[in-house]
């Protein structure tokens, strides 16, 4: 008898049930056009001003078509007059280096030849103050410096924490975009804060 049969010999299976799990999709016909009338609905790249450096913020996560929606992104910023760059958000993802960070970002499409425009790739990171509870707030230092950030992500539940939020652009902002020191920093006090951190270390983000 085997190692896993001796230890599973007293273990009384369950009955097993075959059950089929049918999830209704959607589809989206024209993504570009999709992400532009959602970009264009509410004025909001109205507030870049021409010449005003826009950070394009690109994730790891699988999302379809994700270098079509950067590339109509970069195109409508473009369009307002801002000077676009793309950076990776992953946090430590990609081996927590620069190289492996680009690498995801080109397994997605999205090249400078592809966008037409510079891939700032780096781990540096830059204070940009702390929350309430201490935490220092770090971003990407290629993002610290442009006048804007665009965020791209997917908003979903998280598999490991359970909060008002979880996975999305908030958590982006605040662990994508400050890299694998930003990441650390808002994980060092365990799942059961990690809503709460995002939050705090996000709002800083944007209030700077």
């Amino acid at each position: 008898m085997g190692i896993f049969d001796d230890l599973l010999k007293d273990v009384q299976l369950p009955k097993f049930v075959k059950v089929n799990y049918n999830i209704e999709t959607t589809s989206i016909e024209d993504p570009e056009k999709a992400t532009r009338a959602a970009l264009l609905s509410r004025g909001v790249l109205d507030r870049i001003k021409p010449g005003d450096s826009v950070c394009i913020a690109a994730g790891s996560r699988e999302i379809a078509n994700l270098s079509r929606i950067v590339k109509v992104v970069v195109d409508e910023v473009k369009n307002h007059g801002g000077k676009p760059f793309i950076i990776p958000a992953m946090g430590s993802h990609g081996g927590a280096t620069a190289e492996g960070q680009a690498e995801i970002l080109a397994g997605y499409g999205i090249t400078e030849e592809t966008m037409g425009v510079p891939i700032r790739s780096c781990m540096k990171t830059v204070e940009v103050g702390k929350t309430e509870s201490g935490l220092s707030v770090q971003i990407d230092s290629y993002a610290n410096e442009a006048d804007c950030i665009i965020p791209i992500g997917r908003i979903k539940a998280h598999t490991d924490f359970r909060g008002p939020v979880e996975s999305g652009l908030m958590k982006m902002i605040a662990i994508g975009i400050g890299k694998q020191h930003g990441a650390s920093i808002c994980h060092s006090r365990g799942f059961a804060l990690m809503s709460q951190n995002i939050r705090d270390i996000a709002k800083v983000v944007i209030r700077n």
